[in-house]
């Protein structure tokens, strides 16, 4: 099974809005949205997320970039997701356009809840601080890790990335998506040694997020 890393700040069409910052009653919420941790009776009712002025796009795409990392797609692909049977939340919210007007009622956070033991540590890139991961530049999933994994996932040491499988990028392209852009991700075993690779000598850069 193929897995690609699903790109949740897409800025290849200018013509697309891309989400401003959290409102004021999601904001102290960011890193449970962000890395599966799961909002509840927290979630606040009828939030109302603004269109990033910074960027000034307007049409309404599939998936809707937004610089905290959270996924954030129309009703046709959260129903997609759901369809899965992965644990996650699908969280509404009232999309607000330029001038503070309701521009759409029909998107959702969807918060993909946990993350998985995926990487194959000697092969991908990672930076290191003690036992912490400070950045990954390239991601390699581990073959026997991933052999029963579910079709939509977080990475254990970067759970701000989501994995989708091949088999759910084929039902995406069903509801013929816009501004969803996948990024392969390599798989190779591990070996039988370290489980963690020795630091990096020098900082890896940063990840795209573009």
């Amino acid at each position: 099974m193929n897995y690609f890393i699903l790109n949740l700040m897409p800025l290849v069409d200018k013509s697309y809005c891309v989400l401003g910052d959290l409102p004021d009653n999601l904001l102290s919420f960011s890193n449970r949205l962000s890395r599966g941790r799961p909002m509840g009776n927290d979630y606040p009712k009828d939030p109302q997320w603004r269109m990033s002025d910074t960027y000034g796009g307007i049409k309404l795409p599939s998936l809707i970039a937004n610089t905290d990392s959270i996924l954030v797609v129309e009703r046709p692909l959260k129903e997609v997701f759901e369809a899965t049977g992965v644990a996650m939340e699908c969280l509404p919210f009232v999309l607000v356009n330029h001038k503070g007007r309701v521009a759409s009622r029909d998107y959702f956070i969807v918060n993909p809840l946990g993350n998985l033991d995926c990487l194959n540590l000697e092969k991908s890139e990672i930076e290191w601080l003690d036992d912490d991961v400070v950045g990954i530049e390239k991601f390699v999933l581990d073959t026997e890790k991933v052999k029963d994994a579910p079709d939509m996932f977080r990475v254990k040491e970067d759970r701000e990335t989501i994995v989708i499988s091949h088999r759910l990028a084929d039902e995406l392209k069903k509801v013929k998506p816009t501004n969803v852009f996948l990024f392969d991700v390599e798989q190779a075993p591990s070996s039988p040694r370290s489980a963690k690779p020795a630091k990096a000598s020098k900082p890896a850069k940063a990840k795209a997020k573009g």
